[in-house]
């Protein structure tokens, strides 16, 4: 079965050091109402009910990751009952949820009154003193967090900070040194960006210089490390250099960044490092980490981390980045795209904030003002791809084929130099192409994209099950079917379409065989189930056939084949619904036979 290719490219994470942190739940409150007298029964249960029904709401909104409506609901029901512990806990971490980070330190004390080593309780005091530029009463509230609530490795960096921001370098040095990895590591680079920072304010600038150039060495292909390094050398004066730092980086990797604001001569001055900006930082590292969790368990987590740090650090573009690709995760579209609204417009994550807002609004069926926003991109900056291509996805996935092709075409004729990387453009324009019957033309791009990489299973997929279906090239269809499965055996649309190709050819005995096996890899696909239906009625089972294509019926199949699912149940496989199969002649041009 031909299936489209839709590909996600994960951030790396910059530090990737475990973690844990308090996620205690709170059962359900007990409604504390005032005393009622006996000619006041009715208010009382009122009261009661409303406080419930305020916090079985707040519950549900947390379960649809609406933490703005979740705190509003844990708000209406502390009001009620302002007394409550798990109440003011409840509003506590909705609020923290919520981005909410001022509201919550007002509850903090009395979360820390009933729960003294509560991690977060600790934490949101600690960024308010850190604000406040009160270290001291930081590191004092940090040092109450529990012991199984400690903020992971990364807490000695904070303490760092927080002794920097006391003027007691010594101490900041020593912090950093319990965690700085082995000279040479790729991941001494941002333990070296820490130092150097400290080096600043300790006035020690010759000290910084040589650090902010080594973490660059190392760590070339970071834009964290890039973007931090030379922020500091302009600071220290070495505008020219960073300048340069920034130009190279940005056009070794154009597809990802622009760094044309902060290399302009205008650019705006580097802003000197502090301690909140610094613990920023490693709050957001502690919500990467989280958010990389493998098990998806602990992203609602991790935005407490990227809220906390823009608490600190408003502009801290990678962590907005960040939250609005929870809040996507969480299928929170418009604060999504809130979130992106944030980025700097100097920033370099500004053109992907711009893109991937692009791409949002046609998820909330925006479609028209998406589009509007992409072919503006792609005016104001003619060399670049990504804009077309992403409007080329997109009209792909809206099955607007001939758009999609026009978007591609602009996105080709814009490759400087065509190499492995750009197999899926050419993958993407065959697909739209072969979906506009436009044949031949898709074949070129099919082999291109093969060409740049020879063993994508997608592309051997549907160019071998395009081939075979066709009656064209049978034997290397076969081939490329039975490579594509072996380099993905479970994945049950490449082996429905080797089922299928077996079929085709007339070997049912076969074909039956591989369609079970995709059904049971992906049973709730129509097209898996029709396929296997028709196998069964071939090799005689036409009871089996006719419950399969009942279940492809009820599977919702594309509108075109409902009415051919529906004349199989009532008359079985005939000329009319059925694809004859197809034979190649060995000497001659293919066609398909009778």
């Amino acid at each position: 079965m031909r299936r489209t290719l839709l590909t996600l490219l994960p951030a790396a994470l910059l530090l990737a050091l475990p973690a844990t942190v308090d996620a205690q739940q709170g059962g359900t409150p007990q409604a504390k109402t005032p005393p009622q007298s006996q000619s006041q029964p009715q208010r009382g249960r009122l009261i009661a009910a409303t406080i419930d029904g305020r916090y079985l709401a707040g519950r549900v909104a947390e379960q649809d990751h609406d933490y703005d409506a979740a705190a509003d609901q844990m708000d209406a029901a502390l009001a009620l009952a302002p007394t409550d512990p798990e109440l003011i806990y409840a509003a506590f971490r909705m609020r923290m949820y919520a981005g909410r980070i001022d509201s919550a330190a007002q509850l903090a004390p009395a979360v820390l009154a009933a729960r003294p080593g509560d991690g977060f309780g600790n934490l949101v005091l600690a960024v308010l003193a850190i604000k406040k530029g009160e270290y001291k009463a930081a590191e004092q509230q940090l040092s109450r967090i529990g012991s199984e609530n400690q903020l992971g490795p990364l807490r000695d960096y904070v303490m760092a900070w927080l002794k920097a921001g006391e003027k007691d370098f010594p101490a900041a040095r020593s912090f950093v040194a319990k965690l700085k990895p082995a000279a040479g590591e790729n991941a001494e680079a941002p333990a070296l960006i820490i130092e150097a920072q400290i080096d600043e304010l300790a006035g020690d600038r010759a000290a910084a210089e040589a650090k902010y150039r080594r973490a660059t060495s190392l760590d070339a292909r970071g834009l964290r490390t890039t973007l931090a390094a030379a922020e500091g050398l302009r600071r220290l004066g070495k505008n020219d250099e960073a300048r340069q730092l920034l130009k190279g980086y940005g056009e070794r990797f154009s597809d990802s960044v622009l760094m044309d604001a902060l290399v302009a001569a205008n650019a705006p001055a580097a802003k000197a490092p502090s301690p909140a900006a610094g613990i920023a930082e490693i709050l957001f590292d502690i919500g990467g980490i989280l958010a990389s969790d493998p098990r998806n368990q602990r992203a609602d987590l991790a935005l407490i981390f990227d809220q906390l740090a823009v608490n600190l650090k408003p502009d801290h573009d990678f962590a907005w980045l960040m939250i609005s690709s929870l809040y996507e995760q969480f299928q929170q579209i418009p604060k999504a795209i809130a979130a992106l609204a944030k980025i700097d417009t100097i920033s370099p994550l500004s053109w992907q904030a711009r893109l991937r807002m692009a791409a949002l609004d046609a998820q909330l069926d925006r479609f028209d003002q998406s589009v509007s926003r992409l072919n503006t991109l792609i005016a104001e900056k003619p060399d670049r791809i990504d804009a077309a291509l992403t409007l080329a996805d997109l009209q792909r996935g809206r099955e607007r084929y001939s758009e999609a092709v026009a978007a591609y075409d602009i996105a080709i004729s814009r490759l400087r130099k065509v190499d492995e990387r750009h197999w899926p453009i050419y993958f993407g324009r065959g697909i739209a192409l072969e979906r506009t019957k436009q044949w031949p033309k898709a074949e070129v791009d099919m082999k291109k994209a093969l060409e740049l990489s020879p063993e994508q299973p997608h592309v051997l997929n549907y160019l071998g099950y395009s081939w075979v279906d066709q009656g064209l090239h049978l034997d290397q269809g076969m081939k490329m079917l039975m490579q594509a499965t072996a380099l993905r055996p479970d994945d049950g649309a490449i082996t429905d379409s080797v089922g299928w190709a077996f079929y085709r050819v007339g070997q049912f005995d076969k074909a039956v065989e591989w369609l079970e096996r995709a059904s049971e890899q992906k049973g709730d696909d129509p097209t898996i189930t029709e396929h296997l239906g028709d196998a069964y009625w071939h090799v005689g089972r036409k009871r089996e056939a006719r419950f399969e294509w009942e279940r492809a019926l009820n599977q919702k199949p594309d509108k075109d084949r409902v009415s051919v699912i529906k004349d199989k149940i009532a008359n079985g496989i005939n000329s009319g619904n059925d694809k004859p199969t197809v034979y190649e002649k060995p000497a001659a041009a293919p066609k398909q036979g009778g």
